[in-house]
């Protein structure tokens, strides 16, 4: 198959990040809708092409087109072919991952983030239980991702993603990732709990356009929590391999 993606056509689609996607490929199996970050409340497809794969958010004014060809789908730009592939079915939220948000509400007002505008519900553990179990049952989930807004305190939001990630290993032998905002000791918390990746969002490397947009926050803290996190993981690798 020509035209699979490669590390540039990734790159240009997500610069983009949206296109205007055929009617015909949109049953709802294929689509997702974002609950966390920027892209919270809109709708996304995924596309997997070679080795590759790319989430792009629905929008109709996109300059990029997705349509059917025979048992692949095509993506368009100015009436060339720049890519082409399958669409997958995200199970939860994502292709062959379970990817949770667990507060659809944040008490920080970041510039660039819809959340706290949404309020959102927040996920109790059964409830997260039960949609890891759905996944579960296709035969197809491979991990699971948990995120959150703050929707009281960033500690508060540690200690109960922390509760859930020891509920889930107990029930499932998958790799756990989540992404919260840190605060002391998250990192070891988190991996007592059996998470195997820790995510700290650095939103950007600019202090100054950091602290415009994301007044509330401390990207110094969050760099200093990676550097900790980074530390843990490659002790733990160390112990894991000796």
């Amino acid at each position: 198959m020509d035209k699979e993606l490669n590390t540039n056509i990734k790159a240009a689609l997500l610069s983009i990040g949206s296109a205007q996607v055929d009617k015909s490929l949109l049953p709802d199996q294929l689509t997702s809708k974002a609950t966390a970050g920027p892209g919270a409340g809109g709708s996304s497809i995924f596309l997997k092409s070679g080795n590759r794969r790319v989430r792009l958010t629905i929008n109709d004014a996109s300059p990029l087109r997705v349509a059917p060809e025979d048992e692949h789908v095509v993506v368009i730009k100015d009436d060339d072919v720049v890519a082409r592939g399958v669409l997958e079915r995200p199970l939860c939220h994502c292709p062959e991952q379970a990817y949770i948000t667990l507060s659809e509400k944040c008490v920080y007002d970041c510039q660039f983030c819809p959340v706290p505008k949404m309020q959102g519900g927040i996920k109790d553990s059964t409830k997260v239980l039960q949609m890891v179990e759905e996944a579960y049952a296709t035969g197809e989930l491979k991990a699971i991702s948990l995120t959150s807004g703050v929707a009281v305190s960033p500690k508060k939001e540690v200690q109960r993603a922390a509760s859930i990630i020891k509920q889930l290993t107990r029930e499932y032998d998958l790799p756990i990732g989540v992404s919260v905002y840190p605060t002391t000791g998250s990192s070891e918390e988190l991996y007592s709990a059996g998470a195997c990746e820790v995510k700290y969002n650095v939103e950007t490397m600019d202090p100054e356009l950091f602290r415009r947009f994301c007044p509330d926050l401390s990207l110094y803290t969050v760099l200093d929590s990676l550097d900790n996190a980074v530390s843990i993981l490659a002790e733990i690798g160390s112990l894991q391999t000796s």
